[in-house]
């Protein structure tokens, strides 16, 4: 099976995935692969390019630009209210760069007092950017073996592999990615990799912890990066990521409650 993703995709899903079949998809390893390149090759990217917010004009990254400190988010409802992101303690949500569309959402995410120039606003204990995307369920995704380690394990060979890591890349091509680590913990799937491709703004550490989860019937990614000159330790990182997923979380008690490996790449049975 040979799956194409079209230039410019990214973190929106803004155009169409391309799925040309050479091939049954009959086993569980193929069908895992078509439903991460879907969702992953959409959530690969930080933003920006043609079709994204351009990041280099956040109060994030850009020393120009501020807050008020009375249009502070820490919480976000998009996608019409299906979905609800909540950021983690000292950390709100530029709303001056988020997107919301019927398509996707993509919500930026740094320390309050980065967004309003201001010291005295929270602020975490390490500085970090977070984002956090959701898109609609996929109809092409198919199912998972019931049994939960299975299901990991077909989903760690499809990152590990040259697919996986392409789809993870946010230029698509697997040379640039390096998979340093993949875990699970309640239900959710966690990925550390290092992108050594362009296109990421230059205060940004290469390395990123990105989580895959359903809430409400959508994929959600969350993903947590250091910056260049305040790096994060492995641990560190995961530690905020899975705090991050556990304030979703929180934030959308009235989703199913899977919200899992299963629920977001094996969401329809065949």
């Amino acid at each position: 099976m040979h799956v194409d993703v079209m230039p410019g995709l990214c973190c929106l899903g803004w155009g169409e995935v391309m799925v040309e079949k050479s091939m049954s998809c009959g086993t569980a390893a193929w069908r895992v692969g078509l439903a991460l390149s879907m969702f992953l090759g959409l959530t690969g990217c930080l933003g920006g390019g043609e079709t994204g917010p351009n990041l280099s004009e956040s109060p994030i990254f850009s020393a120009e630009r501020a807050t008020p400190r009375e249009d502070l988010v820490r919480s976000k409802a998009v996608m019409g209210g299906a979905v609800t992101i909540a950021a983690p303690k000292g950390f709100c949500i530029d709303t001056s760069a988020h997107q919301d569309t019927e398509a996707g959402a993509f919500l930026p995410i740094g320390a309050c007092a980065a967004l309003t120039k201001n010291p005295a606003d929270p602020k975490p204990g390490k500085p970090a950017f977070l984002t956090a995307t959701v898109l609609p369920m996929p109809i092409q995704a198919s199912a998972l073996p019931d049994e939960p380690e299975a299901r990991l394990r077909e989903a760690r060979g499809f990152v590990q592999s040259d697919a996986g890591r392409a789809a993870l890349s946010r230029v698509g091509k697997s040379e640039t990615v390096t998979l340093l680590d993949v875990k699970s913990a309640s239900g959710v799937l966690y990925v550390r990799v290092r992108d050594t491709s362009d296109g990421l703004p230059p205060a940004l550490s290469n390395t990123t912890w990105r989580a895959f989860l359903e809430v409400n019937g959508r994929l959600v990614t969350a993903s947590a990066t250091a910056f260049a000159d305040q790096p994060l330790g492995p641990g560190k990182g995961y530690e905020l990521l899975r705090e991050f997923v556990a304030r979703i979380r929180k934030a959308n008690k009235r989703s199913n409650g899977a919200g899992g490996v299963k629920g977001w790449l094996g969401g329809l049975r065949n």
